[in-house]
């Protein structure tokens, strides 16, 4: 279970540190699933953020994970009638999920994405090992799993980068 509350973990990271930089990409996507009349601040949308965030912390450390698993299932279950909203209004605008700015709209990802939250919060709520493992073991699976994440969905920089060090490292 411990692999899992990372990599539940690191999808939650993900999605609060986009929401955090540009949280206008969320707010379009909610706006189109309202009928474009209202739009979420940006503010609301970091509250979310927040949110995502706190469920990080309370999944690494293992004394909070009952909290935790409850706020992944609630937010589980906001996701999932989102996508379920998206999908059946036809939505178009990318909606900045797990962190990726182009993604695609509000649709089956975030359907199957929110019910996965919510399996994992009934299995660890019901399970028999809620608090085990330990933080610091699911702090770094979640950073490795986030890390890993980044440098496959931004290979192209990444390469770069890596390329830029080694020739700057070469030539001292």
């Amino acid at each position: 279970m411990t692999l899992v509350n990372a990599g539940v973990a690191a999808v939650f990271l993900r999605a609060a540190a986009a929401k955090t930089v540009g949280p206008g990409v969320a707010a379009s996507a909610v706006q189109e699933l309202l009928g474009g009349r209202l739009r979420p601040s940006d503010n609301a949308v970091r509250l979310v953020a927040i949110l995502e965030l706190a469920t990080v912390a309370l999944l690494v450390i293992p004394s909070g994970r009952a909290v935790g698993y409850a706020t992944a299932g609630v937010l589980g279950v906001l996701f999932a009638v989102m996508g379920m909203t998206g999908k059946l209004r036809g939505s178009d605008r990318p909606c900045g999920c797990f962190g990726i700015a182009d993604s695609k709209p509000l649709g089956t990802a975030n359907i199957v994405s929110g019910l996965v939250f919510v399996a994992v919060a009934v299995a660890g709520l019901l399970g028999p090992a809620a608090g085990g493992g330990t933080a610091a073991m699911t702090a770094v699976l979640t950073s490795a799993v986030s890390s890993g994440w980044l440098l496959v969905t931004h290979r192209t920089a990444a390469r770069t980068a890596y390329r830029t060090f080694l020739r700057r490292w070469g030539s001292a």
